[in-house]
């Protein structure tokens, strides 16, 4: 290699790296400032939320106050009142019930579950429209059974448990089902008029045509609900009947009889009718 070009050579390598770890440093420079400006704007919105839980949580309590209402004992009749409802779903219970431990389901259960914007269940009155629709193989529907509960029967059915909180129906076949797929519309009317509508598709047992009773002729729009079903009540013990009458056997065990069952002699009416006496001698 020619001196001359040696000495270029030299002289431009130093360059060339000096200009790459100028550009490297400004690119990290470049990362950095990028990862300070989101973190400032994390923290902007993160005071921005808790401001706007601030504020809720403020406005909760002023409408409790002026409702009366205590924020830590609000109960579903008061969250009802205070909230509103947003949406009505149908509960896991929902399906076949059995009243009589049969082969079939003689009603449907249904339970109704009003939700605040929170996605709680609140006890919110109102009138409960429930139709079933019997899905046939091929896909049709067609309608089985419609009833309308009351306010007042829809407030007694309220029943708070650990796997479902909510209405709990408990409503009688007007017209048995033949298929095991049953379609359940809800419509839930709020005392201010406000309507909403849930469906579920669900399984019931089919009971065997000459188990299934008919309904009342004159079916009223208002169903009776079916009570649940009464606690197993154990069969009561007998009176003793007293001892057993004498068998003119003794009781007395082997051990002390000599290894012999003795016999009493019962009395008997044919006693003293034969006798055996001594032998005579009779002269010839």
């Amino acid at each position: 290699m020619p001196p001359l070009r040696r000495t270029i050579s030299f002289f431009l390598l130093p360059a060339f790296l000096c200009l790459a770890s100028a550009g490297c440093r400004s690119n990290r420079d470049l990362v950095e400032a990028e990862l300070r400006s989101k973190d400032r704007d994390l923290h902007c919105m993160r005071d921005e939320l808790d401001r706007s839980v601030a504020f809720t949580e403020s406005l909760r309590r002023e409408v409790c106050a002026l409702r009366g209402i205590s924020p830590s004992h609000l109960t579903p009749e008061g969250a009802s009142q205070t909230y509103g409802v947003t949406t009505v779903t149908l509960g896991r219970g929902t399906g076949g019930y059995d009243v009589e431990a049969g082969p079939g389901d003689e009603a449907l259960q249904v339970v109704v579950e009003p939700k605040d914007p929170d996605g709680h269940t609140i006890k919110a009155p109102g009138t409960v429209e429930v139709q079933a629709l019997e899905i046939s193989k091929e896909g049709l529907k067609s309608p089985i059974s419609s009833w309308t509960v009351s306010p007042d029967q829809l407030r007694r059915s309220w029943k708070s448990g650990l796997l479902s909180t909510g209405y709990s129906l408990i409503l009688p076949w007007q017209m048995w089902p033949s298929s095991e797929k049953v379609r359940v519309v809800v419509r839930f009317k709020l005392e201010d008029g406000r309507l909403f509508e849930a469906d579920k598709d669900v399984t019931v047992r089919v009971a065997p045509e000459h188990k299934r009773f008919m309904p009342p002729a004159d079916g009223t729009t208002t169903p009776e609900l079916v009570p649940p079903p009464k606690a197993f009540d154990p069969p009561q013990p007998r009176p003793w009947p007293g001892p057993v009458p004498n068998s003119g056997w003794s009781d007395q065990p082997l051990s002390q009889t000599g290894g012999k069952q003795l016999h009493r002699a019962a009395a008997s009416p044919l006693a003293g009718a034969a006798e055996i006496l001594r032998p005579t001698v009779r002269s010839p």
